[in-house]
């Protein structure tokens, strides 16, 4: 029991310094140029967030990604939240009562507004 109990100390001590080796800070003023298989390069512009009720698709979340971003030529890495909130009303007068519940629903779109760079 008392060596199970000194490695997990040990590990607990040595963890912090292990995980920090491969760690390199980036400080650059100037856009990163990144390339991708096919030997196109684009430089990310920044996130782009859209949120709706009703309806969702890419030509709105690159509408909103040309708002933010003017020169922006395509959005990448999108992911799509739901998120579903139901309300319950509850109104009873003495023995009578009726119940109403609305459901509200949320999309949510994020990605990676980019340019590509000739």
């Amino acid at each position: 029991m008392r060596k199970i109990f000194c490695f997990g100390v040990l590990c607990a001590v040595l963890m912090p310094f292990l995980g920090c080796t491969s760690t390199k800070e980036v400080t650059s003023t100037v856009p990163l140029v990144y390339t991708n298989n096919i030997s196109t390069k684009f430089v990310v512009l920044g996130e782009v967030r859209y949120e709706s009720s009703d309806r969702i698709g890419y030509n709105e979340m690159l509408k909103a990604a040309r708002k933010l971003y003017p020169d922006c030529d395509y959005v990448i890495d999108i992911m799509i939240d739901q998120t579903t909130v139901t309300t319950t009303t509850t109104t009873s007068l003495f023995f009578w009562s009726t119940q109403s519940s609305d459901v509200f629903t949320t999309y949510t779109m994020r990605g990676t507004a980019i340019k590509y760079v000739k």
